[in-house]
């Protein structure tokens, strides 16, 4: 008989456990009550930690003197587990830090009952209120063709930062693209040992990320973000949309001739002799192979001569940064690099741009 009510007790206790009759969150904790977030290394943080019994949407919140509302966690699904929930506080909502001052801090669950609120004291003393500011932030163009021909492959960025802190451009785009932009080099204001700029101007260059080997992302809209951020996290974020078109790496090779190689000349044999006054010709191919135009320049001549004591220069066509020319050199050469050059087409191989008041020329591809 005192074993059948035994067993009957324990089924009682087991079935009042199962009704959840406790409360949804327990061990509440927000330690140390009183922080001061200023970055000297000292109850700089609070940790706040919760266990969580039972499933339940949890709100997080701080209140001020005057009741107003500062959101931490807002509506969370928390599964139970036995190890505590915790996060850690530096003072800091939305980016700023909270005026000094005394603070409640609101653990907030609702379930199939009224909303129940478990609540704790927080104080912040000695907080550094000054958060960092972006004070200028300029980009242009706003419009680039990565594709190296020398013609709006970059973005000029310039910032003005308020405070020493951490400072990171990067831009961002579809499928979760993230590139950082690099500073420019040789630019005067520098990072410290611990990362953070001094306040001032700072200058940035966007180029896809062609000048160090690497393929632009594909054409589409993009975002510029601008962020700041302080050794207690406090941060400014700008934004602006940027746009790439053409974007690609340019790729050119030249084609096999006939003979089999990739010149063929019109005096053939292990050594070529010119009598005074003889011409030698030429005739190569030069293929786009890429997915994006390749840029040129002149002469577009064919029948364009050189003499011994000619080069680029003499004929009026200088070198043009994204340009692609097809170049002679010979062995007895010790000036110039490949001083006789030609476009990689004629005018009527090529597409002509209007740029500046003046012509571009590009061979596109295939």
């Amino acid at each position: 008989m005192r074993w059948t009510t035994y067993l009957f007790g324990a089924l009682a206790v087991l079935a009042l456990a199962a009704c959840g009759g406790g409360p949804a969150i327990s061990n509440v904790e927000v330690r140390p009550a009183v922080i001061s977030p200023n970055a000297d290394g000292k109850e700089d943080l609070a940790r706040i930690a919760y266990r969580v019994d039972q499933a339940v949407q949890l709100s997080i919140y701080l209140l001020d003197g005057a009741g107003k509302r500062y959101s931490l966690v807002d509506q969370e699904t928390r599964a139970p587990r036995p190890v505590a929930y915790e996060r850690l506080f530096n003072g800091i909502v939305d980016g700023r830090m909270l005026a000094n001052g005394d603070y409640t801090v609101v653990f907030e669950t609702t379930g199939a009952g009224a909303p129940i609120a478990q609540r704790l004291p927080l104080k912040i003393v000695n907080a550094d209120p000054s958060p960092p500011k972006i004070l200028d932030f300029t980009v242009a163009p706003t419009a680039i063709t990565p594709n190296r021909d020398g013609v709006g492959d970059r973005a000029y960025i310039n910032v003005v930062t308020s405070k020493k802190a951490r400072l990171g451009v990067y831009v961002t785009g579809p499928n979760g693209f993230r590139q950082d932009v690099p500073r420019r080099e040789g630019y005067v204001l520098r990072p410290s040992s611990d990362g953070e700029s001094e306040p001032g101007r700072y200058a940035y260059e966007y180029d896809g990320g062609i000048d160090l080997g690497a393929d632009p992302p594909p054409a589409g809209r993009y975002v510029l973000n601008i962020e700041l951020q302080d050794a207690i996290g406090q941060r400014d974020i700008l934004t602006a949309g940027l746009t790439l078109s053409d974007s690609g790496r340019p790729q050119a090779e030249i084609a096999v001739q006939p003979d089999g190689q990739g010149v063929e000349w019109s005096r053939r044999g292990p050594q070529t002799v010119l009598a005074l006054g003889d011409t030698l010709y030429f005739t190569t191919t030069v293929r786009n192979t890429g997915l994006v135009p390749i840029r040129t320049g002149g002469p577009f001549d064919a029948a364009e001569c050189y003499a011994m004591d000619q080069n680029r220069f003499s004929k009026g066509f200088s070198q043009e940064s994204g340009a692609f020319r097809i170049g002679i050199d010979f062995e007895s050469n010790t000036g110039m690099d490949h001083p006789w050059r030609w476009g990689v087409g004629a005018l009527t191989d090529l597409r002509t741009v209007d740029y500046e008041g003046g012509k571009l020329y590009y061979l596109d591809p295939g």
